[in-house]
């Protein structure tokens, strides 16, 4: 999907936020799991993107790339705040039509709310720019500042314990 282009040969921010909302919005509710504090966390990304959006360099990161580093930020602020100190720490279990037809999708939610709630911030996080975000190990070393063999080791080691509370 093209952006449309300004004069200095950026994205325009309008299409920018309506490419990359959605991923996100995930990105933060995976590192969160509160649908409140992921809108939050979105809505502030966004608008320090926008305020530091002249800033942004191309050459150095992509956007996708550069929002989520801003996202995380603001994610792992929000954490370590005393707000959500105060705060239960229980996901949410959101509710779906309760039919014959969406009972494996209940099932399924259910089982991927439950091995988020019990992985650490970092693990969700990981699983979710590799799942959701579907990014490429070179990228999730660029979020995360290491060496790409060491975001792929991770991965490895976030599969076996991924597996092994799926057992449990």
């Amino acid at each position: 999907m093209a952006c449309a282009e300004t004069r200095n040969g950026r994205e325009d921010f309008a299409a920018v936020y309506d490419m990359y909302y959605g991923r996100i919005f995930k990105y933060a509710y995976s590192l969160l799991l509160k649908r409140e504090d992921a809108e939050d966390v979105t809505a502030d990304t966004f608008l320090a993107a926008y305020a530091n959006y002249d800033r942004y360099d191309p050459g150095r990161a992509s956007v996708a790339t550069w929002l989520t580093r801003i996202a995380h930020n603001r994610a792992v602020n929000f954490l370590r705040s005393p707000a959500h100190a105060r705060r239960g720490s229980l996901p949410e279990w959101h509710e779906l039509p309760d039919t014959a037809d969406h009972t494996r999708r209940i099932e399924a939610s259910d089982t991927v709310l439950r091995l988020y709630a019990r992985l650490r911030p970092d693990e969700r996080e990981l699983l979710n720019m590799r799942c959701v975000m579907e990014l490429k190990f070179s990228e999730i070393a660029a979020l995360l500042c290491i060496p790409e063999k060491t975001a792929n080791k991770r991965w490895q080691r976030l599969l076996a314990k991924c597996r092994t509370l799926l057992e449990d």
